[in-house]
């Protein structure tokens, strides 16, 4: 019993001490309630989140000699590129490249359907011979032997009409003495009719032999003619087409066909490269137009080749901007091609300047815009002050500053969502 007494003496000690202990806790707890209450009535930013002070970032800014040079990216590219293109359909008969391979001016490249072209060349000339053949005759005239052989019928006429007149004489005088039949007269007479239509067919068939071919004719076989000499010539044009030949020396940059392929016309089969002489592309601001001058050089580097340096000169430039970009087009001739330059490379322009005045350059993510107005953030007496700026000319991401802010002022580099006024602090 005296056990049983003690454990639970102790029991209940235990629970006495666990409650004073949950009571103190709780009356701390509702003292630092207390005080938190007082300390935000003593300060009134820490109750109005647009009373806050906003930590920011500050640069102080001074003026220096503007950029000497202007660079502009551009990209290398070959003097001349031309793609070889089949003007005629037909099979690859025969290709005479490889990829890679540097060719001549007017070297053979490739024929297309040139065998079947080339019966069509003889086909041509054979008939351009037989037209010829036949002009020549007809502006000729009779040879001597036909107008001998009409002048033979002539004679050979008349002589058949003598005889019929003489036999139509016998046979009128018998028949007056009706000695012979009416039918036997007008079998005479009809021959002596005949003897002359055909005397008469001989001379008109020597007369015929003399002039020579009529004008008609002549003219007939002139017409044939230029037709055989036109269909020649197409001919022959078709067989210069269907031979493909290298327009310049470069070369082969790649080959779209193979032997034995049917092709349309238009068809590209390959392009020469001609990289003796390289120039560089590029689109210049309006601003930086001034820049160029056609006596000066131009150095420039290649991304692939840093430390390289090489020269250029102006070459071409665009006398419309583009519409898009509102830039100008220009292009620069490299003075002296290195053969590790390729089609294509980045490079990198440097147009020196002339002028040489100084002025506050910053970046244009520090500009901000209020009340229409373009300027930037100044800390002063601890609060974003807004001061509007007069801005010259952007360089590579970069603004010049013309006025509105002196040397040495604390701008604000990160002032989105800032507002004039406001307490800062950095």
């Amino acid at each position: 019993m005296q056990r049983y007494t003690e454990i639970l003496a102790k029991e209940t000690q235990g629970i006495f001490m666990r409650v004073v202990l949950t009571l103190t806790t709780l009356l701390y707890f509702l003292l630092w309630l207390g005080c938190g209450d007082e300390k935000s009535k003593n300060n009134p930013r820490s109750g109005n989140p647009a009373e806050q002070v906003k930590l920011v970032k500050v640069s102080s800014v001074k003026a220096g000699p503007l950029q000497s040079s202007v660079e502009y990216v551009g990209a290398l590219s070959a003097n001349l590129k031309v793609k070889v293109a089949t003007e005629i359909g037909g099979s690859i008969e025969q290709l005479f490249f490889e990829r890679g391979a540097r060719v001549k001016e007017d070297q053979l490249l490739a024929e297309v359907g040139t065998s079947s072209i080339l019966i069509e060349v003889e086909q041509a000339e054979a008939a351009l011979g037989v037209t010829r053949s036949r002009l020549k005759k007809t502006e000729r005239g009779s040879r001597p032997e036909e107008i001998r052989i009409a002048k033979a019928r002539v004679e050979e006429a008349q002589a058949g009409l003598r005889e019929a007149e003489r036999n139509f004489e016998r046979i009128d005088g018998l028949y007056g003495d009706k000695a012979v039949s009416d039918s036997d007269y007008d079998a005479a007479k009809r021959a002596v009719d005949i003897a002359r239509a055909n005397l008469e067919s001989a001379r008109q068939q020597l007369e015929l032999a003399k002039q020579g071919p009529r004008i008609e004719e002549r003219e007939e076989a002139r017409a044939a003619l230029k037709q055989a000499q036109a269909a020649l010539s197409m001919a022959k044009d078709r067989l210069k087409k269907s031979r493909l030949h290298a327009p310049s020396e470069g070369i082969i940059a790649f080959r779209q066909v193979e032997e034995g392929e049917v092709v349309a016309p238009g068809t590209v089969i390959t392009q020469v490269v001609d990289n003796r002489k390289m120039k560089i592309k590029l689109s210049l601001a309006e601003r930086d137009l001034p820049l160029l001058d056609r006596d000066e050089r131009f150095p420039f580097t290649i991304d692939a080749y840093p430390g390289a340096e090489f020269t250029c000169r102006l070459n071409f430039l665009s006398p419309t901007a583009d519409p898009a970009t509102r830039s100008f087009p220009v292009e620069l001739l490299v003075d002296a091609t290195d053969p590790r330059m390729a089609d294509g490379m980045t490079v990198r322009v440097e147009f020196p300047m002339a002028s040489q005045k100084k002025s506050i350059k910053i970046p244009s993510a520090w500009l901000s815009e209020e009340d229409g107005q373009i300027g930037l953030f100044v800390v002063a007496d601890e609060k974003a002050l807004f001061k509007k700026v007069t801005l010259g000319s952007y360089y590579e991401g970069r603004v010049e500053i013309l006025s509105g802010i002196s040397d040495d002022e604390l701008v604000i580099t990160n002032p989105a969502g800032l507002k004039a006024g406001e307490a800062v602090t950095y």
